[in-house]
């Protein structure tokens, strides 16, 4: 189901924590009483650094105009009354010329976990699904896949409630059990304890294992050894067994963030709503700040304090620089807002850290194109979908992701938990289909690209894996 679209923009204010002055009203400043991170001092008073000295109306999609729609992007009335896809414009020099960013969503997040990089961690890794248009999630459900370009290393138990792509030539040792709920896919070697897979298995090299369970058919090269001591299987078959990249990680492939970021630093909505594009460069106290529908620059993000972004409307957030969180962090869409954030440089949340909302992770969207860390030194919670394929996710303890994460890397210091949400395959659903299509990630996700056109899958082969084509349609796989 489609979030329902709105029709005008709701109201907009904008409120800063700063000091008293015992009377509830603004703080007192001066050269020697500096105001806190945030404010500026003027007429001795404290004001918001982020508004015209004096009471704002809000405005409206008509107020604002369309004079600064970037070309070949949408209008803001029609951005704003939801007429249309949520597009995003590149500044031409290796970007696409335009794009829209449900299209992108549906591209980087099919999978509840993809490193472009191997797969190596010593700690749990538990994935499942479900819907968050159906509800809230509830514990218990199956789904919630894990792919990788590289091969992968566990010496933890693992419990992959969908399928599990791994391309890399240099196998897959486990150490600790390993069960996947749907299909298994490698594209070469198994070996080390206990694996047990509920469909299909294809293993690209020999099998050496304590024990192997596979509900449906294992299927291995001609000559492979299959050594393993406790061995139940459906059925077996001998044959070639290719696995492509499951994560788009190749240089042609990956999302423009740079080029995205350039165009919005030139033209975006910052004026009709007072943002200054340092605004937060610097922020000091307790900060909360609300955007209205539209598309916004900042330079940089650096918090000390608290910090809240409330987005109210159709939102696309363009950070050139780096995101520094040195205490909480919250980016919270409301009702049926959403929001996508592209950041240019690395980000680091010293604090609780999130994006969106456990209750609906798939209406928020982080795109990182820093080449260093997303580093969540203290958060135990993330709710969104996270976009970083250049970036090692470095987690501090345990972690629990209500969404998401595409990374080039993880570094995992404690037990990782995501709760995938299919509801991120519908992002694209206003997004228009392309009359031609080279692969299926042109394509929405439901649909498959048969003899250049996006049309009905035949099989599952057709879909973007690790969907599975059921009449007709390209579907996450719910168990």
């Amino acid at each position: 189901m489609t979030p329902t679209k709105r029709a005008a923009l709701t109201s907009l204010f904008l409120l800063l924590a700063c000091g008293d002055n015992g009377a509830g009203g603004a703080a007192r400043c001066d050269d020697r009483t500096p105001c806190p991170g945030g404010q500026r001092c003027e007429a001795g008073r404290c004001v918001d650094a982020l508004a015209d000295a004096g009471p704002r109306a809000t405005p409206d999609a008509s107020d604002r105009g369309d004079a600064s729609a970037p070309d070949g992007g949408e209008s803001l009335a029609a951005f704003c009354e939801g007429e249309g896809p949520l597009i995003v414009v590149g500044d031409g020099a290796g970007s696409a010329e335009e794009d829209c960013a449900g299209r992108i969503a549906e591209r980087s997040f099919r999978y509840a976990l993809c490193t472009c990089e191997g797969l190596v961690t010593s700690h749990t890794l538990r994935t499942d699904s479900f819907d968050s248009d159906m509800g809230p999630y509830t514990p218990g459900g199956r789904g919630g896949s894990v792919g990788t370009n590289g091969g992968g290393n566990s010496t933890a138990r693992w419990d992959v409630g969908g399928a599990l792509w791994s391309s890399g030539d240099t196998g897959w040792t486990v150490a600790q059990p390993l069960e996947v709920g749907s299909e298994l896919h490698l594209a070469s070697r198994l070996a080390g304890s206990e694996v047990e897979v509920a469909r299909d298995a294809r293993v690209g090299g020999g099998i050496a294992l304590d024990a192997l369970t596979v509900g449906g058919e294992l299927r291995v090269p001609e000559g492979a050894a299959v050594a393993v001591d406790a061995l139940a299987l459906g059925s077996e078959a001998r044959g070639p067994v290719s696995v492509e990249d499951p994560c788009a990680c190749g240089e042609g492939e990956l999302v423009d963030i740079a080029g995205f970021v350039a165009r919005y630093a030139r033209e975006n909505e910052n004026a009709a709503i007072g943002l200054a594009p340092d605004a937060l460069a610097d922020v000091a106290g307790e900060t909360t700040l609300e955007l209205p529908c539209g598309r916004y620059y900042l330079d940089r993000i650096s918090a000390g304090a608290p910090l809240t972004l409330r987005v109210t409307g159709r939102v696309a957030l363009f950070v050139a620089g780096s995101i520094t969180a040195n205490d909480a962090f919250r980016i919270v869409p409301e009702g049926d807002a959403e929001v996508d954030l592209f950041v240019g440089g690395d980000v680091t949340g010293a604090g609780a850290f999130a994006i969106g909302t456990a209750e609906a992770p798939a209406r928020a969207r982080m795109y990182v194109g820093g080449d260093g860390t997303v580093n969540l030194s203290a958060a135990t919670t993330f709710a969104g979908n996270l976009y970083a394929p250049r970036a090692e996710l470095v987690t501090a303890g345990a972690v629990e992701i209500f969404g998401a994460a595409f990374v080039r890397r993880l570094a995992a210091s404690g037990a990782l938990d995501i709760h995938y949400d299919t509801a991120i395959l519908e992002a694209g659903d206003d997004c228009g289909i392309p009359e031609t299509c080279d692969s299926c990630g042109d394509c929405p996700s439901v649909q498959a690209c048969i003899d250049g056109a996006c049309t009905s899958c035949r099989e599952s082969s057709d879909c973007c894996a690790p969907l599975v084509c059921v009449e007709g349609a390209c579907v996450p796989e719910l168990i």
